[in-house]
């Protein structure tokens, strides 16, 4: 298996200088245990026009080591536009989406690239405290986009805003929302293709730095609708995606 991975991590980032540094060192550690097991790998973080020193603080990081990587947005995307550049963007094979507040432990990696091995596409993260962790709405929020999931496409996603670990050509694929409901959108298609999706608990703790944004108003309305687009409109086609990272 050692010949034909290269893993990217990738992680997007705005406003998380008090914790970033950490975050991408626990995960360099924890990479570094499945070095014999990848052809190559690279941690690639996104700033997306962060208005403190988050950028500076990956820029020495990436200094010290080839395997830290840093790309800016010049201007604010948001979290859908940053994860799309950064999967079209990422040389590797199988990419591992993550986030750089401190909730993802990177042990949680280790997880989850042991399904990978035993044969799995797509690796979803469970988080097994969600309601120790998130207000009543949020858990609802969560809770009905699942649902309607399975309800709408007979696919169970069980938690798809979680983090991932699969194949490129997964997070490269046609997705046509642009909201939160992306990452049900990937799971759907996923299943839909025939790949494998192989779903691990994982340790989930409460955001250390940051603020976390998918259960905005704005969000939910726009994951709606676009849960009502590919609803009528599906394509569920091995294309990949249209966006090209100087367009997102």
């Amino acid at each position: 298996m050692k010949d034909g991975i290269f893993l990217s991590v990738v992680m997007p980032a705005y406003n998380e200088e008090a914790h970033i540094e950490a975050v991408i060192e626990e995960h360099l550690g924890a990479i570094s245990q499945l070095a014999d097991s990848l052809a190559d790998w690279e941690i690639v973080c996104l700033d997306d026009a962060s208005g403190d020193a988050t950028a500076s603080v990956v820029d020495r990081l990436a200094r010290s080591t080839d395997k830290v990587r840093l790309i800016r947005h010049p201007e604010h995307k948001g979290i859908f536009k940053s994860f799309t550049y950064l999967s079209l963007d990422s040389p590797g094979t199988h990419i591992c989406s993550t986030g750089p507040g401190g909730e993802w432990p990177a042990s949680n990696l280790l997880k989850m690239f042991a399904a990978l091995q035993t044969g799995a596409d797509l690796v979803v993260g469970v988080r097994q405290n969600r309601n120790a962790i998130y207000s009543l709405r949020r858990r609802l929020v969560s809770h009905a986009f699942n649902m309607i999931a399975k309800l709408f496409f007979g696919v169970a996603t069980r938690d798809a805003g979680s983090i991932k670990l699969g194949r490129r050509d997964i997070f490269n694929c046609n997705i046509i929302s642009r909201s939160p409901f992306a990452e049900a959108e990937r799971i759907i298609r996923a299943q839909k293709q025939g790949y494998r999706i192989d779903f691990v608990p994982i340790t989930f703790l409460p955001r250390a730095g940051g603020k976390a944004s998918g259960a905005k108003a704005s969000n939910i309305i726009a994951s709606v609708w676009d849960c009502l687009r590919l609803l009528c409109g599906a394509n569920f086609d091995h294309d990949v995606d249209r966006y090209h990272p100087g367009r997102v």
